[in-house]
C-alpha cells in the first residue's frame, strides 16, 4: 500500500478523488436521449390531434383523455419507482424503464382506435415518470458535490432543447402525404410515424446506459462496497488515464444505512424487497404531512401546485390544436378575420364537426382541421420563450426572490388566459400563449424551490415528490375538463383557469416566511 492510501473513505469523498473527465462527458451525452423520451412521451400527443382527427373518430373529450392519460399513469406509478429504484438499483431500472417506453411509443403507434392508443398513453406515464426522477439521482451519484448543481442545470438545458425539439420533429413529419396501408385495412400513416420515430430516444438512452456502471451510491448504501470501489476505481481509470490500481483509496466506509439494517447485503436486499416494509415507509414519510405543524403549509403549496398545473398543462397540450384551429379560420375567411374572437373561431370549428357527423349517415367523409406550417413554427416559438423562462429562473429569482416571483407568474398567467377568451389574431395569440406557458413554467419550478425551504431536510424529498404528483393531478383534472366546459361555453373554461391562476397568487401572499433562505 502506498502512504498515501485512504481507508473507511465515505462517498463524498471517494466520488471527487474519481475527478471529473470523459466518464462523466459520456454520462452526459447518454443524457441527452434519457431525458428527452420522458418529454417525448408527455408531449406528443397534443401535435398529433388535428391530424389523428378523423382517422380516431375523435371527441373534444377523446381528446382531453389522450392529453390526461399520460398524467393518469404518472399518478397510479408515483409511490412505485423509488421503492423499486431502491431495491432493484439505478442502472437496472433505467436500461428496463427506458426499453420498456420505447416499445409501448412503438405499439402506441400502431393504434387505429382511441381506446387503444389511450390505453398505451396510461402505460406510457406509468412508466415515464419513473426513469426521469432515477436518471437525475444516477447522473448525481456519478458526480461530486462540486459539479452536481451544473450537472442538474445541464440536464434541465437538455428538456428546453427538447421542448423545441418535438413541434420541430412534428413539423418534419406530420404534414407528409405517406400513409400505406398494411393487412389489408391497416393504416400507417404521417402521424403515426411521428409516434414511432419518438420511441427512438427512449431505444437509445435505454441501450446506452447497459454500458454504464451501477451507481456507487447505491452499491454502498446496499453493504456492497468492494463492487462500489471497484466502480470508483473504473470512473477515475477513465477520467484521469491513469491505471485502477493508482485510485488512492483502499476501502470504503459502510453506510449508515446499510449498518442500521442488516449485516450483510443479503439480508438487506431481502427486506428491502418487502413491500409492507416498503409501505410502512411510506406512510411514516407521508404521516407528517397530515399533522402540525406542515399540515397548513403542505395544504396550501399542494392547493398552489394543483392549481397552478391544472391551468397551466390544460393550455400547454391544447395550444397546437388552438393553433391548428386559428390558422384554419383564417385560411378560410380572409375578409372577415379581423372581426373573430378566439371563441367564435373554435364555435365555428365545433359546428362543422357537427355538421361533418350528422353527414357521415350520408357516406360523406370527415373533414379534418387543415394543419399549416404556423401551428408548427409557433409551437417551437413557445417552446423556445419557454426554455428562455426556465433557463433564466434563477437569476430572475434570486433578484426579485421567489415569493415575487410567484405572485407576479400567477397574476400574468391569469391576465394572459383571460385575455386569450378576446384574442382575434394568431399574433396575440402567440404572444399571450408563451408568455403565460413561460410565466407558469417558472412559477411551477419557483414553488419546488420554495417546498425544499418549507420543509426540514428529512421530509424534503417526499414533500417534492408529493407536490409533483398533485400538480399531475392538476393536469389531469385539467385536461379532461377543459372539452367538457368548452362545450357548455366557450369563455366558461378561460375565466374558470383565470380565475383559478388569481386564487394561487392570493394563496402565494399567505406563504410562510422560511428560516435560513427567505422567500422575500
Amino acid at each position: 500500500n502506498k502512504k498515501n492510501d485512504q481507508e473507511n473513505v465515505d462517498f463524498e469523498t471517494a466520488i471527487s478523488l474519481t475527478g471529473f473527465g470523459k466518464y462523466n462527458y459520456l454520462m452526459l451525452l447518454v443524457a441527452v436521449p434519457a431525458a428527452w423520451s420522458t418529454l417525448f412521451d408527455t408531449t406528443t400527443m397534443s401535435y398529433i390531434l388535428p391530424s389523428a382527427e378523423c382517422d380516431l373518430s375523435l371527441s373534444n373529450l377523446n381528446k382531453g383523455v389522450l392529453n390526461a392519460m399520460v398524467y393518469a399513469g404518472m399518478i397510479s406509478s408515483a409511490f412505485l419507482w423509488g421503492f423499486l429504484s431502491d431495491t432493484l438499483g439505478r442502472r437496472k431500472l433505467l436500461v428496463a424503464g427506458y426499453l420498456v417506453l420505447a416499445i409501448i411509443m412503438i405499439l402506441s403507434s400502431l393504434s387505429q382506435v382511441f381506446w387503444v392508443l389511450a390505453l398505451f398513453k396510461f402505460f406510457g406515464g406509468f412508466v415515464s415518470s419513473g426513469p426521469f426522477a432515477v436518471l437525475l439521482t444516477y447522473l448525481a451519484e456519478f458526480n461530486s458535490s462540486q459539479h452536481r448543481a451544473r450537472i442538474m442545470m445541464i440536464v434541465g438545458i437538455y428538456t428546453s432543447l427538447g421542448i423545441i425539439t418535438v413541434p420541430g420533429l412534428a413539423w418534419l413529419l406530420i404534414p407528409q402525404s405517406w400513409s400505406w396501408t398494411l393487412f389489408g385495412d391497416y393504416k400507417f400513416n404521417s402521424w403515426r410515424l411521428f409516434l414511432l420515430v419518438s420511441a427512438v430516444p427512449g431505444l437509445l438512452g435505454g441501450c446506452t446506459i447497459w454500458f454504464f456502471e451501477e451507481s456507487p451510491k447505491f452499491l454502498m448504501s446496499s453493504g456492497r462496497t468492494q463492487e462500489a470501489l471497484n466502480v470508483f476505481r473504473k470512473v477515475y481509470r477513465i477520467n484521469t488515464g491513469n491505471p485502477a490500481e493508482m485510485y488512492p483509496v483502499v476501502s470504503l466506509a459502510k453506510d449508515n444505512r446499510a449498518e442500521k439494517e442488516t449485516a450483510t447485503p443479503e439480508e438487506s436486499q431481502s427486506k428491502n424487497r418487502d413491500p409492507m416494509i416498503f409501505l410502512k415507509e411510506g406512510y411514516k414519510q407521508i404521516r407528517p404531512f397530515f399533522h402540525k405543524p406542515y399540515v397548513s403549509k403542505a395544504l396550501l403549496v399542494f392547493t398552489i401546485q394543483f392549481g397552478g398545473l391544472w391551468s397551466l398543462n390544460t393550455i400547454r397540450l391544447w395550444l397546437p390544436q388552438l393553433f391548428a384551429i386559428v390558422e384554419e379560420y383564417f385560411t378560410l375567411n380572409e375578409s372577415t378575420s379581423g372581426n373573430a374572437t378566439l371563441c367564435d373561431m373554435l364555435s365555428m370549428r365545433t359546428g362543422k364537426q357537427v355538421v361533418n357527423e350528422t353527414a357521415l349517415s350520408l357516406d360523406q367523409v370527415c373533414v379534418p382541421v387543415q394543419v399549416g406550417d404556423t401551428m408548427y413554427l409557433y409551437s417551437i416559438i413557445v417552446g423556445a420563450i419557454t426554455a428562455l423562462f426556465n433557463l433564466s429562473a434563477s437569476s430572475v429569482i434570486n433578484c426579485l426572490g421567489k415569493k415575487k416571483i410567484l405572485i407576479i407568474g400567477y397574476l400574468g398567467g391569469c391576465c394572459c388566459v383571460v385575455a386569450m377568451y378576446w384574442c382575434n389574431s394568431m399574433e396575440i395569440l402567440l404572444v399571450l400563449s408563451s408568455l403565460y406557458i413561460g410565466s407558469g413554467s417558472m412559477s411551477a419550478n419557483a414553488l419546488l424551490s420554495v417546498v425544499v425551504d418549507l420543509f426540514p431536510t428529512t421530509l424534503r424529498t417526499t414533500a417534492v415528490s408529493m407536490t409533483m404528483m398533485i400538480g399531475r393531478i392538476g393536469a389531469l383534472t385539467g385536461n379532461l375538463t377543459f372539452p367538457v366546459f368548452l362545450e357548455v361555453s366557450c369563455s366558461l373554461p378561460f375565466f374558470l383557469m383565470g380565475a383559478i391562476m388569481c386564487l394561487c397568487s392570493l394563496l402565494t401572499c399567505i406563504l410562510p416566511r422560511t428560516t435560513g433562505k427567505a422567500l422575500e
